[in-house]
């Protein structure tokens, strides 16, 4: 929820949206995020935005953020490692445990998302999808903030998840973060080769 996103430029755009979205989920059952204490089998909804001090320089490489060459990341950024990035996404018993749904229902690890989902709302539960990816090296790593471990079970060694976690802009600069990686290894692992069906089994 912020200026950055088109549509959401004007204030307005976005109460509109926040108190549209907000009785959908209350609707269901969910309750707003506060700092007070929390029931552990409740589900809450947040909403946030990027600001000049959070999320902007250090940007996910996607999007206009990709195209523009605006992100500033690096191989230090570890966005899988932190709250939105997938960290703990398989807790889901737990509090801080989050994934990413679009609006088709396709369920990600992360807001950024992977290359490919791991499952639809449309075909099963939440908690299903997730507790059939628990033991999942790629997953488990994914879960544990470390993506470069991610393809260790496919040969994929840390030390070459890193080297294609590099790209050269067509400005001719190098971009080096672990999501290149992470999409690599989903395009010529997972995509390509049909390791795993996603949302079936």
């Amino acid at each position: 929820m912020d200026e950055y996103h088109d549509g959401l430029e004007k204030e307005e755009a976005r109460d509109r949206l926040r108190e549209k979205l907000s009785r959908l989920f209350l609707k269901h059952g969910m309750e707003e995020w506060t700092p007070a204490p929390r029931r552990p089998d409740g589900s809450y909804f947040h909403f946030f935005g990027a600001t000049p001090e959070a999320w902007i320089g250090r940007l996910w490489p996607r999007g206009r953020a990709w195209k523009n060459e605006l992100s500033t990341a690096t191989l230090e950024d570890n966005f899988c490692n932190r709250w939105s990035g997938g960290l703990n996404f398989l807790d889901h018993l737990h509090s801080a445990s989050e994934v990413s749904i679009d609006p088709t229902g396709n369920v990600y690890p992360c807001c950024i998302t992977t290359k490919a989902p791991v499952g639809n709302l449309l075909e099963r539960k939440l908690e299903e999808i997730l507790d059939s990816l628990a033991g999942n090296p790629i997953y488990e790593a994914i879960s544990m903030g470390h993506p470069e471990r991610m393809g260790i079970a496919h040969r994929w060694t840390v030390e070459k998840f890193l080297e294609r976690s590099r790209a050269v802009l067509p400005s001719g600069r190098v971009y080096r973060n672990l999501c290149l990686g992470c999409d690599a290894f989903h395009e010529e692992v997972l995509m390509s080769k049909q390791l795993v069906e996603i949302g079936r089994r």
